[in-house]
């Protein structure tokens, strides 16, 4: 059971008949039976490139990134700033009804609604309704804030120093929210600021935050119709969400078996914009326009200017990766780009807009596989767009897998043994490969010295490496150890902290569960690591400053019976 509440790591029926052969430099055919495909609609011709070329690459190669991750859907747009647009729809709406997607449907666009918000607000600035360097206190003196001062611009940064998802009036400790970090001195994304910027606007406005970005931002750009949350009664306009079929595995890894998700109505300011691929493309080049300094209709030049001008380190959002006022600022190659991803629960999507070249890209895929983004689609559509307005060569198109290779696999093969018996982590002609108990398996990276992998008996935990001088010398599979070439009985399990060990879940989707382990001395949290005892809460040991905290109550049996997450309460279960 893993942790998946947003932040924390930082997901068709399966289509049949696809396949990949994991570790090959050559993209995947896309020409797999049974998922519609099509091509670019132009809806403006602009100022006459001759983009066809570029499209019909970034056509075949966003088909091949939904056929090697197993994935039903997805809507494109391209734009540029002489007035073309074109949209492209691909795969399924609903994998069941086999309802190809069109360029009508809506998909949920996830946390780049932020960049709509931090609009919102800095417009609010410039009527002088706002000032975006006060206190959050000031607008909002009945919320239950942390005593450190934090200003609206460092929610809008996410370097507030506030966990990734709390809850505004959290349970657990004091019911208040607190600060991991000075405020200002560092990132850590946060959807519980933006959260925060949205009551604002409501307290200023009067306003639900959705109407009020509707008045300010989306009613002014034209693109009135794009939906400010995510409603029952919007269902029927959006593609149908698929989710990992099964939900109790580490990782759902390319191809995994997917299923259609619960829809869950949601109206966070965080994230809950619907649009179709033709609405971003309008939205995409206002973002350009501002990130020229241009701000009409929306801001003034001063405001477009801070909107993205970058604040602060995000290596997350990629190659030099800055965050600015609700965008980030990334480099695809050597050049600048504004760029922000969002994920729903069964939506993942991607933008990049280069402002300086003056062209952008939107996709979005209706479907949730851990933490894949259609970023590298969105990427390769910006080097394309450029190479056709400079008369160059057109870029070859990536491997939609890369992101998921190991840069240096030969450190964790080897042959390991444990009292479940012989696991052999080997390469071959499928790729990396796992093996145990006549199973087979792949493995990926999952993060620093962590593999993942869908073997069957192993896919509920991953692999945490443990290196001697450098060396892997084994692996913690759960509460198991596998040692280099032959069996190492693990330390002995500190007794006391069994109190705490176990299944906890909530069964809201956003939160879900998590599962402590004990190796040895340490209480670990799977996938994210140990955690420590600050007296009084836990915390990751990494995250010393605690943004991040968890509390156990409720003994019973000599077992906690509720783990509060970040505010969120899970309960213990024992399936």
């Amino acid at each position: 059971m893993r942790l998946t509440r947003r932040g924390w790591i930082g997901a068709s029926a399966a289509l049949t008949g696809l396949s990949f052969a994991v570790g090959s430099n050559a993209a995947p055919s896309a020409s797999a039976p049974g998922l519609p495909d099509g091509d670019f609609q132009i809806l403006s011709p602009g100022a006459g490139h001759e983009y066809g070329p570029a499209l019909a690459a970034l056509r075949d190669y966003a088909l091949a990134e939904l056929v090697a991750w197993g994935l039903p859907g997805m809507t494109l747009s391209v734009t540029d700033l002489d007035g073309f647009t074109a949209v492209l729809a691909l795969g399924w709406a609903d994998v069941d009804r086999r309802i190809p997607v069109t360029p009508g449907h809506y998909f949920q666009i996830g946390s780049i609604s932020k960049s709509f918000i931090a609009l919102t607000l800095l417009a609010l600035a410039d009527e002088g309704r706002v000032d975006i360097d006060a206190p959050v206190a000031r607008y909002l003196p009945d919320a239950a804030l942390p005593p450190e001062p934090i200003t609206l611009a460092q929610l809008l940064s996410h370097t507030g120093g506030l966990p990734a998802d709390a809850p505004i009036f959290p349970r657990g400790g004091d019911g208040r929210l607190w600060c991991g970090f000075t405020p200002g001195s560092r990132f850590s994304y946060s959807n519980t600021g933006y959260t925060l910027v949205g009551r604002v606007i409501e307290r200023v406005t009067g306003l639900p935050h959705q109407v009020a970005v509707k008045k300010y931002v989306r009613g002014k750009l034209g693109i009135a119709d794009v939906r400010g949350t995510i409603s029952q009664a919007r269902r029927s306009e959006f593609a149908v969400g698929y989710w990992p079929w099964d939900r109790t595995v580490t990782a759902s890894l390319p191809g995994a078996r997917l299923e259609s998700a619960s829809w869950d109505e949601e109206d966070t300011p965080a994230g809950s914009i619907g649009a179709t691929s033709a609405q971003m493309a309008v939205y995409l080049r206002a973002l350009m326009r501002i990130g020229r300094g241009e701000g009409y209709p929306v801001l003034s030049n001063a405001s477009a200017h801070r909107f993205i001008a970058p604040v602060i380190a995000a290596p997350q959002f990629g190659h030099d990766g800055h965050y600015a006022c609700g965008v980030a600022v990334a480099k695809v190659d050597d050049a600048p780009a504004l760029h922000h991803t969002g994920g729903m629960i069964s939506f993942s999507s991607s933008f990049h807009a280069d402002t300086a070249a003056g062209v952008g890209c939107f996709a979005s895929v209706n479907a949730r596989n851990d933490e894949y983004r259609p970023r590298q689609t969105t990427a390769y559509a910006i080097r394309l767009l450029r190479a056709i307005r400079a008369g160059a060569p057109l870029p070859a198109a990536p491997d939609p897998l890369a992101p998921l290779y190991l840069k240096d696999t030969l450190p964790f093969l080897g042959r390991f043994v444990g009292d479940q018996g012989e696991m052999v982590l080997n390469e071959g002609n499928w790729g990396a490969t796992i093996s145990l108990s006549g199973g087979l398996g792949r493995f990926f990276p999952g993060g620093p010295d962590r593999l993942v992998t869908d073997h069957p008996v192993l896919a509920r935990h991953g692999l945490d490496a443990v290196r001697d001088n450098g060396k892997v010398v084994g692996y913690w599979w759960g509460e198991t150890f596998y040692g280099r070439d032959t069996f190492r009985a693990p330390p002995s399990a500190a007794e006391a902290l069994r109190h705490y060990a176990g299944a906890y879940l909530n069964r809201d989707p956003w939160i879900g569960g998590g599962e402590f382990l004990v190796r040895g001395d340490a209480l670990v949290v799977e996938g994210l690591g140990r955690i420590v005892d600050h007296g009084g809460w836990w915390g990751l040991d990494k995250d010393s400053g605690g943004v991040e905290r968890i509390w156990f109550d409720a003994m019973l049996n000599d077992r906690m019976q509720r783990a509060n997450i970040s505010g969120d309460d899970l309960l213990r279960v024992t399936i």
